[in-house]
Protein backbone atom coordinates (compact mmCIF):
# COMPACT_ATOMS: atom_id res chain seq x y z
CA UNK A 1 0.00 0.00 0.00
CA UNK A 2 1.07 3.82 -1.11
CA UNK A 3 0.93 6.77 1.12
CA UNK A 4 -2.30 8.02 2.05
CA UNK A 5 -3.69 11.15 0.85
CA UNK A 6 -6.18 13.67 2.23
CA UNK A 7 -8.67 15.58 -0.01
CA UNK A 8 -10.00 18.89 1.29
CA UNK A 9 -12.23 20.54 -0.57
CA UNK A 10 -12.75 24.42 -1.27
CA UNK A 11 -15.96 27.36 -0.46
CA UNK A 12 -19.41 25.30 -0.78
CA UNK A 13 -18.26 21.89 -1.98
CA UNK A 14 -17.48 18.56 0.05
CA UNK A 15 -16.31 15.36 -0.12
CA UNK A 16 -18.52 14.40 -2.99
CA UNK A 17 -16.29 16.58 -5.62
CA UNK A 18 -13.38 14.23 -5.08
CA UNK A 19 -15.38 11.04 -5.28
CA UNK A 20 -16.23 10.41 -9.11
CA UNK A 21 -12.73 11.17 -10.40
CA UNK A 22 -9.81 11.89 -8.42
CA UNK A 23 -10.29 9.12 -5.63
CA UNK A 24 -10.90 6.18 -8.52
CA UNK A 25 -7.65 7.43 -10.13
CA UNK A 26 -5.32 7.45 -7.23
CA UNK A 27 -7.23 4.53 -5.48
CA UNK A 28 -5.73 2.48 -8.65
CA UNK A 29 -2.72 3.80 -8.12
CA UNK A 30 -2.46 2.00 -4.93
CA UNK A 31 -3.25 5.43 -2.93
CA UNK A 32 -5.33 5.29 0.49
CA UNK A 33 -7.53 8.33 -0.25
CA UNK A 34 -9.52 10.30 2.40
CA UNK A 35 -12.02 13.09 1.63
CA UNK A 36 -12.82 15.20 4.33
CA UNK A 37 -16.26 16.81 4.85
CA UNK A 38 -15.28 20.13 6.35
CA UNK A 39 -17.68 21.24 9.56
CA UNK A 40 -21.19 21.82 8.42
CA UNK A 41 -20.66 20.63 4.64
CA UNK A 42 -22.32 16.99 4.96
CA UNK A 43 -25.00 17.30 3.03
CA UNK A 44 -24.52 17.73 -0.44
CA UNK A 45 -26.95 20.80 -1.43
CA UNK A 46 -27.64 21.80 1.87
CA UNK A 47 -28.76 25.41 2.56
CA UNK A 48 -28.76 25.56 5.87
CA UNK A 49 -26.59 28.73 7.00
CA UNK A 50 -23.28 27.98 8.53
CA UNK A 51 -21.10 29.66 10.91
CA UNK A 52 -17.42 28.47 11.12
CA UNK A 53 -13.94 30.44 11.41
CA UNK A 54 -11.18 29.24 8.86
CA UNK A 55 -9.24 27.85 12.04
CA UNK A 56 -12.18 25.74 12.65
CA UNK A 57 -11.81 23.91 9.47
CA UNK A 58 -8.07 24.22 9.83
CA UNK A 59 -8.50 22.17 13.62
CA UNK A 60 -10.42 19.64 11.16
CA UNK A 61 -7.84 18.78 9.39
CA UNK A 62 -5.53 18.50 12.02
CA UNK A 63 -7.79 16.33 13.65
CA UNK A 64 -7.96 14.13 10.77
CA UNK A 65 -4.38 14.07 10.22
CA UNK A 66 -3.99 13.25 13.58
CA UNK A 67 -5.87 9.80 13.17
CA UNK A 68 -3.22 8.64 10.70
CA UNK A 69 -0.44 6.25 11.44
CA UNK A 70 1.56 8.12 9.41
CA UNK A 71 1.94 12.14 7.74
CA UNK A 72 -0.27 12.05 4.34
CA UNK A 73 0.09 13.76 1.59
CA UNK A 74 -2.74 16.81 1.14
CA UNK A 75 -4.42 18.22 -1.38
CA UNK A 76 -5.93 21.11 -0.93
CA UNK A 77 -8.59 22.60 -3.20
CA UNK A 78 -9.29 26.83 -3.90
CA UNK A 79 -10.32 27.58 0.20
CA UNK A 80 -8.97 23.99 1.11
CA UNK A 81 -5.75 25.12 -0.54
CA UNK A 82 -6.04 28.33 2.18
CA UNK A 83 -6.89 25.73 4.53
CA UNK A 84 -3.61 23.24 4.10
CA UNK A 85 -1.38 26.75 4.00
CA UNK A 86 -2.23 27.62 7.62
CA UNK A 87 -2.10 24.00 8.40
CA UNK A 88 1.39 23.47 7.68
CA UNK A 89 2.50 26.52 9.61
CA UNK A 90 2.18 23.91 12.42
CA UNK A 91 1.51 20.54 11.18
CA UNK A 92 3.30 18.32 8.98
CA UNK A 93 2.60 15.76 5.46
CA UNK A 94 5.15 14.18 3.40
CA UNK A 95 4.09 16.25 0.28
CA UNK A 96 1.17 18.85 -0.12
CA UNK A 97 -0.89 19.97 -3.44
CA UNK A 98 -2.40 23.57 -3.65
CA UNK A 99 -5.16 23.17 -6.67
CA UNK A 100 -6.75 25.97 -7.62
CA UNK A 101 -5.62 27.15 -4.29
CA UNK A 102 -6.22 30.80 -2.57
CA UNK A 103 -2.96 32.31 -2.80
CA UNK A 104 -0.85 33.08 0.63
CA UNK A 105 -1.53 36.87 -0.23
CA UNK A 106 -5.17 36.02 0.99
CA UNK A 107 -8.53 36.18 -1.88
CA UNK A 108 -9.10 40.11 -1.69
CA UNK A 109 -7.60 40.63 -5.35
CA UNK A 110 -9.86 37.45 -6.43
CA UNK A 111 -12.78 39.02 -4.57
CA UNK A 112 -12.73 42.08 -6.17
CA UNK A 113 -12.31 40.82 -9.42
CA UNK A 114 -15.20 38.74 -9.17
CA UNK A 115 -17.48 41.22 -7.96
CA UNK A 116 -16.44 43.66 -10.51
CA UNK A 117 -17.28 41.79 -13.05
CA UNK A 118 -20.39 40.41 -11.79
CA UNK A 119 -22.45 43.12 -10.21
CA UNK A 120 -25.13 40.56 -9.42
CA UNK A 121 -22.83 39.15 -6.73
CA UNK A 122 -23.76 42.23 -4.80
CA UNK A 123 -27.61 41.22 -3.37
CA UNK A 124 -26.11 37.78 -2.31
CA UNK A 125 -23.18 39.26 -0.45
CA UNK A 126 -25.08 41.89 1.15
CA UNK A 127 -27.16 38.84 2.84
CA UNK A 128 -23.70 37.02 3.62
CA UNK A 129 -24.98 34.14 1.22
CA UNK A 130 -22.21 32.78 -0.92
CA UNK A 131 -23.80 29.57 -2.15
CA UNK A 132 -26.20 32.07 -3.60
CA UNK A 133 -23.30 33.70 -5.91
CA UNK A 134 -21.95 30.61 -6.97
CA UNK A 135 -25.74 29.27 -8.22
CA UNK A 136 -25.74 32.86 -9.64
CA UNK A 137 -23.11 32.12 -11.61
CA UNK A 138 -21.68 28.72 -11.28
CA UNK A 139 -19.13 29.13 -14.61
CA UNK A 140 -16.77 30.66 -11.73
CA UNK A 141 -16.50 27.06 -10.79
CA UNK A 142 -16.99 24.74 -13.64
CA UNK A 143 -15.82 25.39 -17.25
CA UNK A 144 -18.77 24.17 -18.99
CA UNK A 145 -22.62 24.43 -19.04
CA UNK A 146 -23.42 20.53 -18.76
CA UNK A 147 -21.04 20.20 -15.60
CA UNK A 148 -22.36 23.29 -13.96
CA UNK A 149 -26.30 21.73 -14.88
CA UNK A 150 -24.44 18.49 -13.44
CA UNK A 151 -22.89 20.05 -9.67
CA UNK A 152 -23.85 23.31 -8.92
CA UNK A 153 -26.78 21.16 -7.27
CA UNK A 154 -24.12 19.27 -4.60
CA UNK A 155 -23.30 22.68 -3.81
CA UNK A 156 -23.59 23.95 -0.23
CA UNK A 157 -24.11 26.91 1.80
CA UNK A 158 -20.83 28.40 3.21
CA UNK A 159 -19.85 29.99 6.56
CA UNK A 160 -19.40 34.08 5.61
CA UNK A 161 -17.25 34.09 8.44
CA UNK A 162 -14.64 31.13 6.88
CA UNK A 163 -15.03 33.03 3.68
CA UNK A 164 -14.18 37.17 5.03
CA UNK A 165 -11.08 35.34 6.65
CA UNK A 166 -9.87 34.02 3.32
CA UNK A 167 -8.84 37.51 2.09
CA UNK A 168 -6.20 37.80 5.22
CA UNK A 169 -2.20 37.09 3.85
CA UNK A 170 -0.02 34.68 5.57
CA UNK A 171 3.46 35.15 6.49
CA UNK A 172 4.67 32.02 7.57
CA UNK A 173 7.50 29.67 5.30
CA UNK A 174 6.43 26.26 4.45
CA UNK A 175 9.03 23.21 4.67
CA UNK A 176 6.95 20.61 3.16
CA UNK A 177 7.55 19.84 -0.66
CA UNK A 178 4.76 21.37 -2.39
CA UNK A 179 3.26 21.12 -5.99
CA UNK A 180 1.13 24.64 -7.27
CA UNK A 181 -2.02 23.42 -9.76
CA UNK A 182 -4.21 25.85 -11.69
CA UNK A 183 -6.65 25.92 -14.65
CA UNK A 184 -5.40 28.54 -17.77
CA UNK A 185 -8.98 28.97 -17.79
CA UNK A 186 -9.82 29.74 -14.05
CA UNK A 187 -11.93 32.66 -13.10
CA UNK A 188 -11.33 32.82 -9.80
CA UNK A 189 -7.44 32.99 -9.39
CA UNK A 190 -5.21 33.17 -12.23
CA UNK A 191 -2.23 31.82 -13.83
CA UNK A 192 -0.50 34.96 -12.69
CA UNK A 193 -1.70 34.65 -8.45
CA UNK A 194 -0.97 30.21 -9.55
CA UNK A 195 2.31 31.09 -10.21
CA UNK A 196 3.05 33.91 -7.50
CA UNK A 197 2.45 31.15 -4.79
CA UNK A 198 4.50 28.53 -6.90
CA UNK A 199 7.27 31.59 -6.48
CA UNK A 200 6.50 32.06 -2.46
CA UNK A 201 6.98 28.63 -1.82
CA UNK A 202 9.84 27.93 -3.71
CA UNK A 203 7.06 25.22 -5.33
CA UNK A 204 6.73 23.71 -9.20
CA UNK A 205 3.76 24.78 -11.31
CA UNK A 206 1.62 22.69 -13.60
CA UNK A 207 -0.89 25.21 -15.37
CA UNK A 208 -3.84 23.02 -16.75
CA UNK A 209 -4.47 24.71 -20.51
CA UNK A 210 -8.33 24.97 -20.41
CA UNK A 211 -8.93 24.19 -16.67
CA UNK A 212 -11.37 25.44 -14.83
CA UNK A 213 -11.56 26.65 -10.93
CA UNK A 214 -12.85 22.86 -10.29
CA UNK A 215 -10.05 20.85 -11.94
CA UNK A 216 -10.87 17.56 -10.25
CA UNK A 217 -14.85 18.14 -12.04
CA UNK A 218 -13.33 19.10 -15.77
CA UNK A 219 -14.06 16.53 -18.29
CA UNK A 220 -10.03 16.57 -19.08
CA UNK A 221 -9.61 15.95 -15.02
CA UNK A 222 -6.94 13.48 -15.83
CA UNK A 223 -4.45 16.27 -17.15
CA UNK A 224 -4.65 17.17 -13.53
CA UNK A 225 -4.34 13.85 -11.85
CA UNK A 226 -0.97 13.09 -14.37
CA UNK A 227 0.15 16.20 -13.58
CA UNK A 228 0.06 14.98 -9.66
CA UNK A 229 0.79 11.53 -10.12
CA UNK A 230 4.48 12.69 -12.22
CA UNK A 231 5.39 14.76 -9.55
CA UNK A 232 4.28 12.46 -6.77
CA UNK A 233 6.30 9.96 -8.58
CA UNK A 234 9.15 12.56 -9.05
CA UNK A 235 10.22 12.78 -5.38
Amino acid sequence: MKETIVFVHGVCHGAWCWEEKFIPFFQNLGYECIALNLPGHETPGSTQRISYSLNDYVQALHQAVAKLDQPPIIVGHSMGGMILQRFLKTGTCKKAILLSAVPPSGALMASTRVIGNNLGTLPYLFTRNLLGVFRKYPLLMFNKAKIAEKYASKMCAESFQAFVTLVLPIFHKISTPLLVVGGSKDQLITVNEFAQTAKRYGAKLEIIEGGSHDLMLDDDYLQTTEAIKNWLEEK
